[in-house]
């Protein structure tokens, strides 16, 4: 990667000092106040030199795990030209990424930034498959997750109690009823800095949850302290939720529902090293903890091994060992949260793309091509199976537990003891089996077209939605025309099923790794269901009509939606009439090359396409 020489700070002649060099006045990390800060020079490198045992892997020869704390670079041959603390500095994220902020000798790429600008570097996931073939290793790991289920419940257990003492405080509910009245102000703030001084005094803060789990910290033996603080920042919030914003109430967790526990850094608790993961150890003091060894793909020189080696030359911010269900028993994974950009395998294209996305399906529209899809296209949603366990589940509750039910059949208010049979047990890893494999499939298409859409183009226009207020049911009951009740269930199950906020949010993830642009337009303005670029009139139609007449001629509503949105203006509050017109002769060609491909295949369509 070259950088351009206009980005480059003017660098003073004079050879350099002692005198001369300086810490770094703020942090690249966020909260490393005395990081030291390199600019390369002439023949020399761009950071304090690193002893060879901190090196993370063996295939990583430049990137360093553990950056030296100190104000004065260790080197003795550093020579790096000093850059005045009144220069402004450009930041390059991708190569700041790329080396984590250092550079090998000789190199004359540069990474920049302002010392008193914070940054925050992106992070991607790299999923790696544990060895755990040993009894000792799984019982190791099947008593840490149990510790770390018993430990958040009593961690939401303290949150309850003092939410409900902070509730029942008569100063509290004064102070809360005056701050709703009040408005923007000094005393609206004042009042806010008087609630917030009272939820401390009840323990309802971050580290008030970590101090109260402390304590706890001599009944366990296998959670460490990093441990115990991550479990606390989740349930935190959940607490913040219930004080802050729309949260009802806290709820306790199952032990077969804590799915993942992770660490805070790479070098203490959970430590990944060398294709190696420690927990509760080092490769120094391997005892006390387990170690066990990451599954790399056999085939060395496929894509897949290569894409992962690259991977692992990126420095490791922290580990997180994850749990799946399957049919044999559970297995586990590594996590490794990497610093930087992931490997880029598909090339990008640079346009506007339009996304009109929907409950179950996705119409987009680009330069090049047209798209009108179900979300996870044919994948198999095992409805019918998931269904019947559910039955079978539901029958062998009611069996084992007959004292928990009415005689209507409905469950008994109040707390209540359930017994499980062994066959009832099965039935549950089976569900959680076929769930499991639908969600992977589901997000393995969802990946699979993200790509393809970014190779057309890099600026994403889409729909704000509220999919949360999708999955609600209708609040009044209505009859059709026939004098039968109208179902008040909407779009929950759809959207259960093909999980449209999911495929957003790894457009989005995808479009910042490249410096793409992910917009949302003004649903309530744009109304791109509605409006007509020709007559330059909106006019509102039934969710039943999916087609548009543009001078006579028909249109799909979806990709016609998306066409619109492609074309917004630069205030994302209404489409650029103009632009519309210039490009709806393209727009055409490639709509209707889409139309036949979709009639031409052998799959059945949903209505929904309005495609006969």
């Amino acid at each position: 990667m070259q950088v351009s020489c206009d980005l480059l700070p003017e660098i003073s002649e004079k050879s350099p000092d002692k005198r001369d060099r300086h810490p770094a006045e703020g942090s690249l990390f966020g909260d490393r106040p005395r990081s030291w800060v390199c600019h390369p020079g002439d023949g020399g490198h761009a950071g304090p030199c690193t002893p060879a045992h901190r090196l993370q892997s063996p295939v990583r020869d430049h990137a360093v795990r553990d950056r030296p704390q100190m104000g004065v670079c260790p080197c003795l041959k550093c020579r790096i030209p000093t850059v005045k603390k009144e220069t402004p500095i450009h930041l390059d994220p991708q190569l700041f990424c790329r080396y984590g902020g250092k550079r090998i000798h000789g190199d004359r790429e540069t990474v920049y930034c302002f010392p008193e600008r914070k940054i925050t570097m992106p992070t991607y996931i790299l999923e790696l498959k544990l060895h755990t073939k040993r009894e000792s290793d799984l019982r190791y790991l099947e008593n840490y997750f149990r510790e770390v289920a018993r430990i958040s419940n009593t961690v939401r257990r303290f949150a309850i109690r003092q939410l409900e003492l902070l509730s029942r405080d008569p100063a509290y509910k004064t102070l809360l009823a005056e701050y709703r009245q009040l408005e923007k102000g000094k005393e609206k703030t004042e009042v806010s800095h008087q609630l917030s001084v009272m939820v401390s005094s009840y323990g309802l803060t971050k580290y008030g949850l970590q101090k109260s789990a402390l304590e706890l910290r001599r009944h366990f033996t296998y959670v460490h302290a990093d441990v115990y603080q991550k479990v606390c920042d989740s349930v935190w919030k959940g607490v913040e939720k219930v004080l802050y914003q729309d949260g009802k109430q806290i709820h306790f967790k199952r032990w077969e529902d804590f799915l993942s526990f992770e660490g805070k850094k790479n070098s203490t608790g959970i430590i990944y090293q060398d294709g190696k993961v420690y927990i509760n150890c080092t490769s120094k003091r391997p005892k006390g903890g387990i170690i066990l060894s990451v599954i790399l793909p056999k085939n060395q020189g496929s894509d897949h091994w290569k894409y992962e080696m690259t991977c692992l030359c990126d420095p490791t911010k922290y580990c997180r060992i994850v749990r799946k269900k399957f049919s044999t028993g559970w297995r586990y994974y590594v996590q490794l949260v990497q610093e930087g950009i992931p490997p880029q395998k598909h090339p990008h294209g640079t346009g506007r793309i339009g996304v009109d996305i929907g409950t179950s399906t996705v119409a987009t529209v680009s330069d090049t091509a047209c798209h009108l899809e179900v979300l996870g296209g044919n994948i198999a949603t095992k409805e019918k199976e998931i269904r019947r366990i559910q039955r079978k589940l539901d029958r062998s509750k009611r069996a084992t537990n007959p004292q928990n039910y009415k005689p209507d059949g409905t469950i008994k208010k109040g707390k209540k003891r359930w017994t499980y049979s062994r066959r009832y047990r099965k039935l549950r890893d089976q569900l959680r089996a076929l769930r499991r494999k639908r969600a992977a499939a589901l997000r393995q298409w969802q990946e699979q077209f993200t790509n393809t859409l970014l190779e057309e183009g890099d600026t994403v226009y889409v729909e704000k939605m509220n999919f949360k207020g999708l999955q609600k049911l209708a609040k009044r009951t209505e009859k059709r025309e026939d004098g039968r009740y109208k179902r008040k269930k909407r779009f929950g199950h759809s959207i259960q099923n093909r999980a449209p906020a999911q495929f957003l949010s790894i457009l989005e993830r995808k479009l910042s790794y490249t410096d793409g642009q992910y917009l949302e337009v003004e649903t309530q303005t744009f109304k791109a269901s509605q409006y007509d670029h020709v007559t330059d009139t909106y006019q509102k139609k039934k969710l039943s009509r999916r087609c548009h007449t543009v001078k006579g001629v028909w249109v799909q509503r979806d990709l016609y939606s998306a066409f619109l949105l492609k074309n917004a203006n630069d205030t994302l509050t209404h489409a650029d009439r103009t632009l519309c017109l210039q490009t709806y002769a393209l727009f055409q060609q490639l709509h209707d090359t889409c139309i036949l491909a979709l009639k031409t295949c052998n799959r059945k369509l949903p209505a929904s396409f309005g495609i006969k």
